[in-house]
């Protein structure tokens, strides 16, 4: 018995519930990926992240413009100019992808997309839609933080660290439209989020969980314990404040409904994608296409 993610209704194992003929399923029969195999991706990506971070700085030390530092210089410099941050941080999750693809292509002897629920076709048929949902949520967030009585930080280091350069600027947007979105997605909405759905079908299989208590927590449940880390992940891009951390909570959650609704991966990155390009938009207007940084300070 598995659970439809629109109705909240519990359905059988075949796909479909007691009292309706048989529907489709909100997460495949075969449960790939399940919570197993969620927390091996976070494993692997703990010794991946110093890994590439060790890499990158390696090769950084290589550039005539930086040999003359250390190691220490550098690595400091990674945590305070974008130009440096940037593409090590791009390195590292292009590095974490890689080893995630081949990893689980063996694991699960099948492609690597169709494992995670890609499902292109669904982002590709309702691309305009999607962008839009994004759109509206990047400028619904913007509303919230300028209207509602949530403390904001003032000056937060994710736009501390744009005000460098413009290069570093446009480095940060390129990647936040594209490698950041697919590596989020990917970590919380492809791994997390149906491995913790799936991890609630087994409890009930064991008869931990009665049909009726799965039916109303198992969603809800997977999209806070979904939520909670994703935010976190962008604690210290927004001194931790918790007006911030509440917002991005509410755009995870977004998120995870579309991750569910539409049963693919690529839709929910393209939300996200539209979302982070929204709130760039805002920051180039303000500051004439990155030409005036210093409006940021102000």
């Amino acid at each position: 018995m598995t659970l439809d993610p629109v109705s909240l209704t519990p359905v059988s194992s075949a796909g479909f519930s007691a009292e309706e003929p048989p529907q489709k399923t909100s997460l495949p029969d075969d449960e790939i990926p399940h919570l197993g195999h969620a927390t091996l991706f976070f494993v692997m990506c703990v010794p991946l992240l110093f890994a590439g971070e060790g890499v990158f700085l390696f090769l950084a030390k290589q550039v005539p413009q930086l040999h003359s530092k250390s190691y220490r210089e550098l690595f400091s410099l990674m945590s305070q100019d974008a130009r440096l941050a940037i593409p090590t941080q791009a390195f590292v999750y292009l590095l974490i992808g890689f080893v995630t693809m081949v990893v689980f292509t063996v694991l699960w002897q099948r492609p690597f997309f169709e494992g995670i629920h890609w499902n292109a076709s669904t982002a590709h048929d309702r691309l305009w839609g999607l962008c839009g949902l994004g759109v509206g949520l990047g400028i619904s967030i913007t509303f919230l933080q300028a209207y509602l009585p949530i403390p904001m930080p003032q000056n937060p280091p994710i736009l501390q660290d744009m005000v460098h350069s413009s290069l570093g600027a446009w480095m940060m947007l390129f990647f936040g439209v594209s490698i950041a979105p697919f590596m989020e997605e990917l970590a919380f909405r492809g791994f997390l989020l149906p491995g913790l759905v799936h991890a609630f079908q087994w409890l009930m299989r064991q008869q931990v969980l009665s049909p009726q208590a799965f039916s109303w927590i198992t969603l809800p449940l997977s999209v806070v314990l979904t939520t909670v880390p994703f935010a976190l992940l962008h604690a210290e891009q927004v001194s931790s404040a918790w007006g911030p951390l509440l917002l991005i909570g509410l755009v995870s959650i977004v998120l995870c409904a579309v991750r569910l609704r539409l049963r693919s991966l690529a839709a929910s990155t393209v939300v996200h994608a539209a979302y982070n390009l929204t709130l760039f938009a805002g920051i180039l207007l303000q500051t004439d296409g990155f030409q005036h940084l210093e409006r940021l300070n102000s």
